[in-house]
């Protein structure tokens, strides 16, 4: 009897198959018979006591075997990619815990297998205004829906990732928290919501997700984060968690005399950090709030700069830790939630129960505004409770490192805005224009965003749409794009507000023309005629052009605001494709959902 063909398909490794095979190749069908009985009953014997029910034969029958029907199923649904890298590193320290695992996109998924599966890790982002990432819409559709199956069978949690700047901080991951406990799933352990400095929570989330996964499986260890092991490819010497000092090598206001916008051009020095990054990724990076308005809030609270408070990153002085390590402006849900807790402000409480009256009341407020609006004598230690920390803001990056070598470019745009009888400006934006100068360091992470790279193949045609800051991506897409011997088709629609002041790196875009790095270029300065027109209707006076672009291949980028210019980027592309595609608006909103799911449509928003 030759059995080394089915043994080839057991746990066993090639010496075993050969003695296993020489062992009962002689053996009649009564002989093993009754040996499949004697193992059956030592397998028993063996799992009902384990101290001392040792197999005779070591094949392989070790706590990976055993875990294999406790499959745990990873899926994730990310904008960026960091959703996406932390479901890898889960997967990997399930695996590293000898435990099988699965991760899949929710793009993907099969939503049938849904009934088979027993453990789940759900890590999702919140993608615009309160919605699911592209690649999660479908599953998150059908949890929703009728057909939706019980799943009182399956233990799950969820990691979200949010930016609690937004009213609807982390939505989606506390949607799909809500649905799963509908349908009858169990929590292994309560959801985890992320704000953008993400990376400690996110740590502490896997380690309680690990723990219980082992101990459901029949272990008693508990697992702690110190001894998960940790993924060397996630491994670098600056991250977001051992951020980098670059210090500022040039600072120019790219907006011509008499423009109402300032729009700053940065490069920064990265020489000897070995950070590497890639046309599409940001570049996170930390501003601190101005003298004057943390002078205005120690005066308002009648607390002295110079007292020593607990802070994450150890003691410091009032002042210094309102200044770099917690943010006063703008003001956000979570410290108006926690001052409203604090003074007992029936009317704060109230606001917080309406979505739409707390957008309007946060809109254009910062911490001062609330200190003076509803006063109440804080402690230190209770205006820093409140506080949110100061987390990075992310700038595409406007470069290509194969082009600038050491260096980083950013394209930034200054806000300032007057509200409430008070001048304001933006937080990090304020930072890089007037408290920081040539010659000054400012703490830097790349973050990488798998979600908006180049093709593959250089040679496939891109149509990009970049408004205002919404260029920088593009720049350093056209500098890769440089580089190469082969370069397809590329075809850019800018808009801003005027052609003399306000045409951002109009020089090099000239260049890229002359070139045929850049093969076709289309734009729309809004403020130049009576008529205001932006980059939805240059391409829509090229639909044809473009659909037949989309037809041959081509990539589809959009980069910008997400409250309007993303949206109508989005419908104006829909109706080109309706209206020259001779189909109906739900075979349009069709075909851009298969370019999305095959990243061909790309979204760098906020």
């Amino acid at each position: 009897m030759e059995l080394k063909r089915g043994l080839d398909r057991g746990p066993f490794n090639d010496e075993q198959v050969d003695k296993l095979n020489i062992a009962l190749s002689g053996l009649d069908s009564g002989q093993l018979q009754w040996l499949s009985g004697y193992f059956e009953g030592l397998i028993h014997t063996s799992l009902n006591n384990p101290a001392t029910g040792n197999l005779p034969l070591d094949s392989g029958h070790n706590t990976k075997n055993e875990l294999k029907h406790e499959k745990v199923h990873i899926l994730f649904g990310s904008h960026t990619g960091n959703s996406e890298s932390l479901a890898k590193d889960l997967h990997s320290k399930v695996k590293d815990l000898e435990i099988d695992a699965v991760i899949s996109d929710m793009a993907s998924f099969k939503t049938r297998e849904l009934k088979g599966i027993k453990k789940l890790a759900i890590i999702v982002s919140t993608h615009g205004l309160g919605e699911p990432p592209v690649q999660a819409e479908d599953f998150y559709r059908y949890l929703h829906s009728n057909k939706a199956p019980n799943l009182a069978h399956l233990q799950f949690s969820v990691l979200s990732l949010g930016d609690s700047s937004y009213i609807d901080f982390c939505q989606t991951g506390k949607d799909f928290d809500t649905v799963l406990e509908k349908l009858g799933a169990q929590r292994i352990v309560p959801r985890e919501d992320c704000d953008v400095d993400y990376a400690e929570q996110a740590e502490a989330w896997q380690s309680k997700f690990l723990s219980a996964v082992v101990q459901t499986n029949g272990q008693t260890s508990p697992v702690k984060a110190e001894n998960i092991p940790d993924n060397p490819a996630n491994k670098s010497l600056y991250s977001r968690n051992n951020l980098f000092e670059a210090t500022i090598l040039e600072k120019i206001n790219l907006n011509g005399q008499g423009s109402s916008k300032e729009t700053v051009h940065l490069e920064l020095d990265l020489e000897g950090s070995g950070i590497k990054y890639e046309p599409g990724d940001a570049l996170g990076v930390y501003g601190s709030n101005s003298h004057e308005l943390v002078e205005s809030v120690l005066h308002t609270t009648k607390l002295a700069g110079e007292k020593e408070v607990e802070t994450y990153e150890g003691t410091k002085t009032l002042h210094d830790a309102l200044t770099y390590n917690y943010e006063l402006t703008p003001l956000s849900r979570n410290t108006l939630s926690g001052y409203a807790e604090l003074t007992g402000n029936k009317g704060l409480k109230k606001i917080l129960e309406d979505k739409i009256a707390l957008q309007e009341y946060l809109s254009g407020r910062d911490f001062l505004d609330l200190i003076n609006e509803v006063p109440y004598e804080l402690t230190s230690d209770e205006l820093i409770s409140i506080l949110r920390k100061n987390t990075p803001r992310m700038y595409s990056i406007a470069s290509a490192q194969d082009v600038v070598d050491e260096e980083v470019h950013l394209l930034v745009s200054v806000v300032r805005y007057s509200a409430l009888g008070r001048n304001k400006e933006g937080h990090c934006s304020s930072t890089l224009a007037d408290r920081l100068d040539i010659g000054d360091k400012v703490k830097v992470f790349v973050d990488r965003n798998t979600r908006f790279k180049l093709p593959k193949n250089p040679e496939v045609p891109i149509i990009m749409v970049g408004p205002g800051t919404g260029v920088a991506p593009f720049r350093a897409f056209m500098q890769q794009r440089e580089v190469l011997d082969k370069k397809g088709p590329s075809w850019l629609f800018f808009g801003d507000r005027n052609f003399t002041t306000d045409f951002l790196y109009q020089t090099e875009w000239q260049q890229y023309l002359k070139e045929g790095v850049l093969t076709k270029a289309d734009v729309a300065f809004s403020r130049d005629q009576d008529q205001k027109h932006y980059v939805q209707h240059r391409m829509l006076e090229n639909g044809k052009e473009l659909y037949e672009w989309l037809e041959k291949g081509a990539h589809f980028y959009v980069c910008g605001d997400a409250k309007k210019m993303a949206k109508d980027v989005d419908v104006a592309l829909k109706q080109i494709i309706q209206q020259q595609g001779g189909i109906t608006i739900e075979k349009a909103e069709e075909y851009v959902k298969n370019l999305q799911i095959a990243n061909r449509y790309q979204a760098d928003i906020y």
